[in-house]
């Protein structure tokens, strides 16, 4: 099986990338699963099927009013029966909106956080609420969890090399609750250091994760998403 290529920028980064950022990848995740600032606005997305020759995705965290007013109007500007925008769904409230008013014209990926709450689901229920919303693919970034979403029929789309462990609502770059953002997290990684984490906790935006290798080898893997990780600065 032909395994295709995804970046994922956020779009301060879109803005600032020069073409050769885009070299080898077939797909654009545009967008953020974790700050609702990053969230990029229609001209952003615009701007991002101008410069990328290929396929854009519309990747989105949990959602403020603001943050959802500014996902719908790319969804209604950019896509149709004919041409489906994939969006990565992190918000119950996105996803019953996707159902109820945008059903023929998206492509539902379930995102990181909300792969978290669905593992935990019994299974049959889980098999259930994804096929009442039209899930066809998740996203992932620990092996750990492929089992848990075998049988399901879901594709999945796996991330390297940061893996997604918590998530916060304050920003730890600029120290406020959502509000207005100075993208002071842009290009940048703290690696958090404690004697009982057997490896730096990283800081990317406002997610905790930690650095990983080599993606695994799995069949229902037919997408690798490479997510750029700067050298982090120790705190």
């Amino acid at each position: 099986m032909k395994i295709e290529r995804a970046l994922q920028l956020s779009a301060p980064a879109l803005r600032a990338a020069a073409p050769g950022a885009f070299k080898k990848a077939g797909l654009l995740y545009l967008g953020d699963e974790f700050c609702q600032n990053l969230v990029p606005s229609p001209e952003d997305f615009a701007l991002a099927l101008a410069k990328f020759p290929g396929r854009v995705a519309l990747v989105t965290p949990l959602l403020t009013d603001a943050a959802f007013d500014s996902v719908e109007e790319i969804i209604k500007a950019q896509s149709s029966p004919r041409r489906r925008l994939e969006v990565v769904v992190n918000d119950l409230g996105l996803l019953h909106t996707l159902k109820t008013r945008y059903a023929r014209r998206v492509l539902v990926s379930l995102g990181r956080v909300f792969a978290h709450r669905v593992k935990v689901m019994p299974r049959s229920f889980a098999a259930g609420f994804l096929k009442k919303h039209n899930v066809k693919r998740v996203e992932l970034d620990d092996p750990a969890l492929l089992p848990r979403f075998e049988g399901l029929g879901l594709k999945v789309s796996f991330h390297t090399p940061f893996r997604y462990v918590s998530v916060t609502r304050f920003c730890p770059w600029e120290r406020h609750w959502p509000a207005g953002c100075g993208y002071a997290c842009e290009g940048r990684v703290k690696e958090l250091e404690h004697p009982r984490l057997p490896a730096p906790l990283l800081l990317k935006g406002q997610a905790y994760g930690l650095k990983t290798g080599a993606p695994p080898r799995h069949p229902a893997i037919d997408r690798l998403v490479q997510e750029p990780l700067p050298a982090g600065r120790r705190k």
